[in-house]
């Protein structure tokens, strides 16, 4: 067992193979590697060997791992001629994404982001009476009015627009599910 320790310190770069030859020898055996005893190994390097025991389990079971309880899809059996479930409706898939044109959950997403930061802008604005463009002076007659309408349409836009992102972003995932085969 002493062996098998010193072995497994020493030898932690060798193969498995290694290792199973060495654990299978009594203590009381000759042990080389690479034509040096294990004890001149050990007292050539300056290092302390390390005192790791390594246990290795086998099951029957793990030999029979084709028959195992997990249910594996008729199509990804390697033997299976069948299509994955997401390539069976390529055809119509096809045929469907014609239909109309639908904006992607990120579109609506980057344009709330954006508005969101616009109409939080147009509060700093209004607060500061520091104009940021240069386009309306604080001292316009259309200063205020622009900036409020930003401001009080802004949010509840942005609002709308990420709500908007999630339902897009939900419909997609739903739709992956049903092509591969979840619902």
């Amino acid at each position: 067992m002493a062996v098998t320790g010193t072995a497994t310190a020493t030898f932690s770069s060798s193969s498995l193979s290694t290792v199973r030859a060495l654990q299978n020898r009594h203590a009381s055996q000759h042990t080389t590697f690479l034509h040096v005893p294990l004890c001149h190994r050990m007292f050539l390097t300056k290092t302390k060997p390390l005192h790791r025991f390594v246990v290795v389990a086998v099951t029957k079971g793990s030999a029979e791992s084709s028959k195992s309880d997990e249910k594996i899809p008729s199509w990804a059996k390697p033997d299976s001629d069948e299509p994955p479930p997401w390539a069976k409706n390529e055809a119509q898939n096809k045929t469907g994404s014609e239909q109309g044109f639908e904006i992607p959950f990120y579109a609506y997403l980057l344009a709330s982001a954006i508005t969101a930061i616009a109409a939080i802008g147009s509060i700093f604005e209004y607060v500061n009476q520091k104009p940021v463009f240069g386009v309306l002076g604080s001292d316009s007659v259309f200063y205020a009015p622009l900036l409020g309408f930003f401001a009080f349409t802004g949010v509840p836009t942005s609002a709308f627009l990420w709500f908007k992102s999630v339902q897009a972003a939900n419909k997609e995932a739903e739709e992956q599910d049903k092509r591969d085969g979840y619902l």
